[in-house]
């Protein structure tokens, strides 16, 4: 299953290789949008490592990810599901000028707390 994911930069962590030639990297993104923060990892693997290393916490993001999950059981428990985002491509769409930005906030602070100018 594919998704597309839009989000801002938050942290890149370090890369981590196991096997033979197998490397990862997970990039946690906060999703737009959202009313309650939301941070889900993305992962790069092997050759993408090096281009994930690159980018900037801070900086929006739009990846286009394979969506995976695993269930896992240990003898005598529940079994656990584990879900990971895979990114097949990603970009990283023109910021905001200061302008927008400014006039986006201006009009967030003029609203009350149902959402209507005052």
């Amino acid at each position: 299953m594919k998704l597309t994911i839009e989000g801002v930069i938050r942290r890149v962590t370090q890369p981590v290789e196991f096997g033979e030639n197998k490397r990862l990297c997970e990039v946690h993104i906060e999703l737009a949008d959202q009313q309650y923060e939301q941070i889900v990892p993305l992962t790069f693997w092997n050759d993408d490592v090096d281009e994930a290393l690159g980018l900037l916490p801070g900086h929006a993001i739009k990846a286009e990810c394979a969506l995976k999950g695993r269930e896992w059981q240990k003898e005598g428990q529940a079994p656990r599901v584990f879900a990971s985002f895979s990114v097949l491509t990603y970009e990283l769409p023109e910021p905001k000028s200061i302008r927008e930005t400014a006039l986006e906030q201006s009009k967030k602070n003029d609203q009350g707390p149902d959402g209507l100018f005052d």
